[in-house]
């Protein structure tokens, strides 16, 4: 049979395993889904055009490939992903006419999850092969009649995983644009406090991490006399607001690499704030503020980070673990510095991940732009997605896929470091798992001490271990590695040029000793190996076959030509900005 053949070709570990359940027996009776019914309710929702990979639960008997034929052929890059967890529906499926032609299609997928329990992993895997901003997630009627709360379960997982593997793939993808960052912040590393250095230094004493969401305003007269009492943490959009109300945190905590984060700090007045900052930091904040910085080692940089760090000496601790993927945002990296640092209690203020109020941001944010909930429901991003949880008194309230991820990986890491006292403080949204909720005025800190003082002598006594002219020496090592890489890149594209028209493989030994030669380098480890992986993915998709497995010379010569021309343009990108 044609259909088996295709199966054992492309999934050969699938053809394997129905072989090996050939008397399994079918959940429930398929059919003929009524798709005239269905597109409607089910399909026209989804937004298509705006959307680059299309999930479907349950495979059933192939029907539901139809309706999406147009949209798959009109962009090549698209892609449609059938999730099946049952052996004997793919056997019926095989024996259906058109079987044939989905297994065939380059842009059709089949991934089967035999392991029903292990489903977080197997939607990371799914986000993984396909690492796109714009998804939709649908289901067969009779498999959401039978399985109606495992799809939905599944559905938030895909979305969670989406967001976290768009996100690796995006910055992995323009890194060069994050190594525009990187280079004046590794500059300013000579002059800056170690901030992976305060272990314990403030051990005992109550943390608050301060967000910016709507609730915080609630508390802000009790937070006003709290600055010898706890140690205040705030990054990002919370600077602005607790400095618009006449609060100065402890310390500042900066991530973002784009421009949103200057904005922020320029509508800040907490001017002499010292700031933890992670090497991908938009360099902008500098000119908004005058008081110290202190270098973070977060492992969010990639491989530059880890490329300077290595080469500068540096064995820097790590901070606080036990967070997921899922941790992503200035909170959790205030929350790990609150416990390397040997705070506790620690208490999350004003961190809503809802919209309270309909609000998305306390008052004195820059770019608040509280838009409309009418607005975010027609948002197609899969981080931004709008649903309808419960806030911590069981009211109806808003969030976003991303404040979803953010609520659980925070209960995540309270839950792995049980040794801290978590304390919720946030007079509405979303609230946390393990972590209980707690009024601010209600909590007991009966201490007082000398904090900014404290602070003070802990960033004297921790200056980051760098001998002056250090950093520009490694600099020039990279900047030398890149002019060999160029020349590497020369070898290939005039192999390239030599094979082109030819009907033979594309890819010669000079061509294959270029490729090793460049992997050698310092500018591959540092700059070019992150842009591999996004190659991989994106040129695999623009230059698939029409049909699976009629890859053609052509074809292989254009993916290595585009390769090839990317890393040469991606050099002298490099280049320009020493």
């Amino acid at each position: 049979m044609v259909q088996t053949d295709l199966l054992q070709e492309r999934y050969p570990n699938l053809s394997f395993l129905l072989r090996m359940n050939e008397n399994s027996s079918l959940p429930f009776s398929l059919h003929a889904e009524n798709l005239d019914a269905e597109v409607g309710s089910v399909i026209k929702p989804l937004k298509l055009e705006k959307l680059e990979a299309v999930y479907i639960y349950g495979l059933g008997l192939g029907y539901y490939y139809f309706p999406f034929k147009k949209w798959l052929e009109e962009n090549k890059e698209r892609d449609l992903i059938f999730i099946e967890e049952n052996l004997s529906v793919l056997k019926s499926f095989l024996e259906m006419e058109h079987a044939g032609e989905i297994l065939s299609h380059p842009q059709v997928h089949i991934r089967f999850n035999l392991a029903r329990k292990r489903l977080s992993a197997f939607a990371g895997e799914c986000a993984q092969s396909f690492p796109v901003e714009n998804i939709g997630v649908i289901s067969l009627a009779s498999y959401k009649k039978h399985y109606r709360s495992r799809f939905y379960n599944l559905r938030l997982k895909l979305h969670r995983q989406s967001t976290v593997q768009h996100a690796f793939f995006h910055e992995n993808r323009y890194y060069n644009h994050f190594f525009e960052n990187f280079l004046p912040n590794f500059r300013r590393m000579e002059s800056s406090f170690d901030g992976n250095g305060f272990k314990d230094a403030f051990k005992n004493i109550p943390a608050i991490i301060c967000g910016a969401g709507p609730s915080l305003e609630n508390d802000i007269k009790t937070l006003r006399g709290l600055s010898n009492r706890a140690l205040i943490f705030a990054g990002g959009s919370a600077i602005a607001a607790l400095s618009s109300k006449g609060i100065t945190p402890h310390f500042g905590v900066a991530y973002d690499p784009n421009e949103e984060e200057v904005k922020r700090f320029k509508a800040s007045s907490a001017f002499e704030v010292p700031i933890l900052y992670a090497s991908r930091l938009h360099p902008g904040i500098f000119n908004t503020c005058n008081g110290p910085h202190g270098y973070l080692h977060t492992q969010t940089g990639g491989w530059a980070e880890y490329w300077m760090e290595e080469q500068l000496g540096l064995d820097q601790k790590p901070l606080q673990m036990g967070f997921t993927t899922e941790a992503m945002s200035v909170t959790t990296a205030a929350l790990q510095l609150a416990c390397t640092y040997g705070c506790n209690p620690i208490i999350l203020l004003g961190v809503d991940l809802a919209f309270t109020n309909n609000q998305a941001y306390s008052s004195g944010v820059v770019s608040s732009s509280n838009a409309g909930i009418k607005k975010r429901r027609k948002e197609a991003r899969t981080s931004e997605k709008l649903l309808s949880r419960k806030d911590i008194y069981g009211r109806p309230i808003h969030t976003l896929i991303k404040w979803i991820m953010e609520s659980a990986t925070i209960g995540s890491f309270a839950k792995n470091n049980r040794e801290f006292n978590f304390i919720n403080a946030t007079s509405g949204g979303l609230g946390f798992k393990h972590i209980p909720n707690t009024p601010l005025e209600e909590i007991s800190m009966p201490h007082s001490y000398d904090l900014y003082g404290m602070v003070h002598h802990t960033i004297e006594t921790h200056p980051l271990p760098i001998a002056p002219g250090k950093v520009e020496a490694q600099l020039t090592i990279l900047a030398e590695s890149l002019l060999k890489a160029a020349s590497f890149v020369d070898i290939a594209l005039e192999e390239l040029q030599k094979m082109k028209g030819k009907n033979s493989d594309p890819e010669s030994g000079r061509m294959i000793f270029a490729q090793m030669e460049l992997e050698t380098l310092d500018a591959y480890t540092a700059l070019l190996r992150p842009h591999d992986t996004s190659f991989t993915i994106l040129l695999n998709r623009k230059y698939r076959p029409n049909s699976w497995g009629k890859t053609s010379h052509f074809l292989k010569w254009n993916f290595l030509h585009t390769k090839w021309t990317a890393y040469r343009n991606l050099i002298n990108n490099y280049k320009s900005f020493f």
